[in-house]
């Protein structure tokens, strides 16, 4: 069954449910180009080890992109509006918020794509951003080493940003403030940087995508001389989502999307949720 929307799904960008349309998203990719691959090359998905918060009680499995999962419930005694007064001691505990580290990194895919002929070198690096990526911490850190070390070798980058929430960090900090220039400003981009366009600059391809709008085809470079491969992210967002869970009760589409639309797109979000249903 496909998504309600004619691009990225907005309620998939959930803590609780990316991971899984993430690992879905590098998986279909990596098949999707080893049918269009011409020999020598061919890809293959490879783990990004991530350190981040999850919660205790999550009932799916633990990724370090679940920041929080359960609050305790606060005392009765407390009262909205008011100062609550008592009149013997507590016997609930007060709100508390669970958190378990998890004492070895936890891992999210990527796509690489590499070269048989050169003793298997990575030719092209394919970068889905995660939401541990966007926000402060160990985990944006990392991304922006491995970002930097990619930039100043020979292999090209094409990076994925499905994501609305966090701060930008695709391209790296200069590419983000030409791209809030843009006008629409962009819910979500595809970016690639060929090995060979660099040197004082960086030369970016840059593909912003609005929410309303479907995912582009983007080019995979491979080495400079060589046609590049076309990369359908509508299709391979298309076969993920079908093959997951989300059209079968993983997804609860009678609440709002998380993180929520802006009150201009609520009428849009709703026609093509009733389209879905009907």
């Amino acid at each position: 069954m496909p998504s309600p929307f004619p691009g990225m799904d907005p309620y998939l960008e959930a803590p609780d449910i990316w991971p899984d349309l993430h690992d879905r998203l590098a998986g279909q990719i990596s098949t999707e180009l080893n049918r269009s691959l011409p020999q020598p090359y061919y890809a293959r998905l490879e783990m990004r080890p991530e350190v981040g918060i999850v919660g205790l009680d999550s009932t799916r499995r633990i990724v370090p992109d679940v920041a929080v999962a359960r609050t305790r419930r606060p005392s009765p005694a407390t009262r909205e509006g008011g100062v609550a007064v008592f009149a013997r001691p507590r016997g609930d505990v007060s709100t508390s918020v669970r958190m378990r580290i998890p004492s070895e990194p936890l891992h999210h895919q990527f796509v690489e794509v590499r070269d048989t002929s050169r003793r298997h070198a990575l030719i092209t690096l394919i970068e889905i951003v995660s939401p541990a990526n966007k926000r402060g911490g160990p985990d944006r850190r990392a991304y922006e080493a491995k970002q930097r070390e990619t930039l100043d070798s020979e292999t090209s980058l094409i990076e994925l940003d499905l994501l609305r929430a966090g701060e930008p960090i695709v391209g790296g900090e200069r590419l983000a403030e030409f791209v809030a220039q843009l006008d629409p400003p962009p819910d979500y981009l595809a970016v690639v940087n060929r090995a060979w366009q660099r040197g004082a600059d960086l030369d970016f391809e840059v593909f912003p995508i609005r929410l309303e709008d479907p995912l582009p085809c983007i080019p995979v470079p491979l080495r400079k001389e060589e046609a590049e491969i076309p990369l359908d992210l509508q299709y391979v967002f298309d076969q993920a989502y079908d093959s997951g869970p989300y059209a079968r009760g993983a997804v609860d589409y009678d609440i709002a999307p998380a993180p929520p639309v802006s009150p201009e797109r609520r009428e849009w979000l709703t026609g093509c949720l009733q389209r879905w249903k009907t």
